[in-house]
């Protein structure tokens, strides 16, 4: 009975060590008519890619790369296929109720992105929506529910800010953010969001604006030089980055003269602020959908003045000079960032603003490189994502036509994979050899 038993026990054991192996060991082939290189910024034709569990394994041309007997097949052979395109400004959470609520609508915004082709999302801060970003990014990791590489940041750190909150009677209103004040306190909220697990840090160094009769935009300065120095420098020693809502003015020279990782926006930035951005090599996302939808109040305030004039004309000249330019959309839960009024929705129709930068001068090919190649640089993941290479995560999304030719496919993403997993497949036939 003990010898039966031993038997039955190792034939257990080498079946789950066979499943496991057969699981391990699968593999996917996608057949690439052409396929997006960043890096020589030109469609390889006729490519394929092999991907065991999340990661690529070998990619070449059909006639070097050899497609093992079992494998699965992707054929992508009529399209162009690209590497998952990296978001490096969104908000997940609306800041209108509690946790559960605010999970509900950061799946609901990411997983629109991740459809849309946007396989990693930079969160810039959770607008009321506390730790969600970081919730949710545990629940992906986990396997519990299917969405984007999200890089959390948290809620926002900034001083007491100017403005028309209520004055608490009998409730304190809810601060969106981590309100602190002083270097030392500055410290302290970078170490509550490294604790939560927050990755990068997200702080306003411009707050209040308004432009001039003469359409000079002037904008209010918040921490002191000496405050953003201490967020730097604690958020570098916990491993994180620092990005900045920045327009323009004394809390830009001071964010450039700092060395801050990531300037969001530089809306006002002048020929010194852009001198000074090629100089250190500091890379600049500037949002365009946001400032287009707030468009129509800002000239309520000061036509023909407006934000959207100004950052085409800011934009054009950083992209002349050399600047290291970053792609973000600034996407946010309705009602805060409507970019496409029939969707009612910015998650998912943030590649409107592909054929906006190529008629502002940009090139189809430096588009694409900003929300890959460019992008993963200035998150420091360059090592993982950004192209479609032998040892990156896999993920990989597909248009119909060619995008080099006609940048607007970008606004019509037929097939998505994110790390190994088919998200959605509009047009690739599946088999296996």
């Amino acid at each position: 009975m003990k010898r039966l038993k031993s038997v039955l026990s190792i034939a257990v054991l080498i079946l789950v060590a066979a499943t496991v192996a057969s699981a391990q060991g699968q593999v996917t082939a996608v057949r690439a008519g052409k396929m997006f290189d960043p890096k020589s910024g030109s469609n390889l034709a006729n490519q394929v890619i092999l991907i065991s569990g999340d990661k690529i394994t070998d990619v070449g041309p059909a006639d070097k790369v050899n497609i093992p007997s079992g494998a699965k097949v992707i054929d992508l052979s009529k399209s162009t296929v690209l590497p998952g395109l990296i978001d490096g400004h969104v908000h997940l959470t609306d800041a209108q109720g509690n946790l559960q609520h605010q999970m509900m609508v950061a799946l609901f915004s990411a997983t629109s992105s991740l459809n849309a082709g946007y396989t990693t999302l930079v969160a810039m801060g959770s607008h009321g929506g506390g730790f969600a970003d970081v919730e949710l990014k545990k629940a992906i990791q986990a396997g519990l529910v299917k969405g984007p590489r999200i890089i959390t940041a948290g809620p926002i750190i900034n001083i007491t800010m100017p403005g028309s909150s209520p004055f608490p009677l009998m409730n304190t209103p809810m601060d969106p953010d981590i309100e602190v004040n002083g270097a030392d306190q500055m410290r302290a909220a970078v170490r509550e969001l490294a604790k939560y697990g927050a990755e990068h840090v997200k702080i306003h160094t411009t707050g209040p604006f308004y432009f001039d009769k003469d359409g000079k935009m002037f904008n209010q300065p918040l921490p002191t030089r000496e405050e953003l120095a201490a967020v730097i420098d604690e958020a570098h020693r916990r491993g994180m980055w620092v990005a900045s809502h920045t327009y323009g003015g004394e809390g830009l020279k001071m964010a450039l003269d700092l060395g801050l990782d990531n300037i969001q926006h530089a809306t006002a930035a002048n020929d010194d602020d852009i001198r000074e951005m090629v100089q250190k090599h500091l890379p600049i996302t500037t949002t365009i959908l946001d400032h287009r939808q707030d468009e129509p109040d800002d000239l309520k305030q000061w036509a023909p003045y407006s934000r959207w004039r100004l950052v085409e004309v800011t934009w054009k000249k950083m992209l002349a000079a050399g600047v290291v330019l970053g792609w973000g959309s600034g996407s946010a839960p309705p009602p805060g960032r409507v970019y496409n009024a029939e969707c009612n929705c910015s998650h998912g129709a943030q590649g409107e603003q592909f054929p906006i930068l190529v008629k502002w001068g940009a090139s189809p090919v430096y588009t694409l490189r900003m929300a890959t190649t460019v992008n993963a640089e200035i998150i420091r993941m360059s090592d993982k994502l950004g192209t479609i290479e032998k040892g990156k995560f896999a993920d990989i999304i597909a248009v119909s036509g060619d995008p080099l030719q006609d940048i607007s496919e970008m606004q019509h993403v037929k097939f998505v994979m994110k790390g190994g997993a088919v998200i959605r497949n509009d047009i690739g036939m599946a088999g296996s050899m």
